[in-house]
């Protein structure tokens, strides 16, 4: 059992891991989940949830997903160490590099690396699950594939969309790219919330401006040179001594 600011959660750790990644499947179990509860499956991503970029919608999805579990009660978020979409940290920067450099998407850079656009496999999600007693879920993603795999080992699955508005316009060019390639985003609703974000720094900028003081300087006055008088001074008349009378004693 783990502690959180807005409630425990326990942990449950795959036993068996698979030999394509180094850390053990794992997920975060609120509450009392049953059938019907909400399931997330959530692939690492460094970028996003340890450096913080805003490129990507991992961090968000994933902080999203157990604030939605925590106030329906009950949910499993399972964290698979699949960096890259399954292929690696390494392919992933490789993967990035080329986008920034040749403004492609990170599916046609793949692509041009040789690398597959998604090699991330389910099965140790499927037996998280599994072991949890779970055989219905509503599973929160836009990922068919996630849907196709619980669907393949026999869970009833009741897809819940989820989609993260993008804090920059890399993340919205990432969702949209996911949007091309069979994610069930709405290219309409990725446009409308751009224009929904432009509107929201452009009211902030302006009141911004209007609260700033006025710091314009006043034009300065030329000085003014005020010639004075300068007052003439007569020159005192000393008294002219004269002769007086002396008694002289003799």
């Amino acid at each position: 059992m783990l502690r959180h600011a807005d409630g425990d959660f326990r942990v449950v750790v795959l036993g068996r891991g698979s030999d394509l990644h180094g850390n053990q499947p794992c997920a975060a179990v609120f509450g009392e989940p049953e059938d019907g509860c909400l399931v997330r499956i959530h692939s690492r991503c460094v970028y996003g949830e340890i450096f913080e970029s805003v490129d990507c919608d991992c961090r968000d999805q994933l902080r999203q997903s157990m604030a939605m579990m925590r106030k329906a009660g009950s949910g499993v978020l399972i964290y698979l160490d699949q960096e890259g979409r399954g292929a690696g940290l390494l392919a992933k920067a490789l993967g990035y590099q080329l986008t920034q450099r040749e403004g492609l998407d990170t599916f046609s850079s793949y692509r041009v690396l040789g690398l597959p656009e998604d090699s991330r496999s389910y099965e140790d999600a499927v037996a998280i699950l599994r072991g949890l007693g779970l055989r219905r879920v509503r599973l929160l993603t836009n990922n068919p594939a996630k849907v196709a795999a619980l669907a393949t080992a026999d869970f009833h699955v009741d897809q819940q969309p989820f989609l993260v508005p993008g804090q920059s316009a890399e993340a919205r060019s990432y969702l949209a790219a996911k949007a091309r390639y069979g994610h069930t985003i709405s290219i309409t609703e990725l446009e409308a919330d751009a224009a929904r974000e432009r509107w929201r720094w452009l009211h902030k900028l302006l009141r911004r401006t209007r609260r700033r003081p006025q710091t314009t300087t006043p034009e300065r006055a030329p000085a003014l040179v005020v010639e004075l008088p300068v007052p003439t001074v007569n020159p005192v008349e000393k008294p002219v001594a004269t002769a007086q009378p002396t008694d002289l004693v003799s």
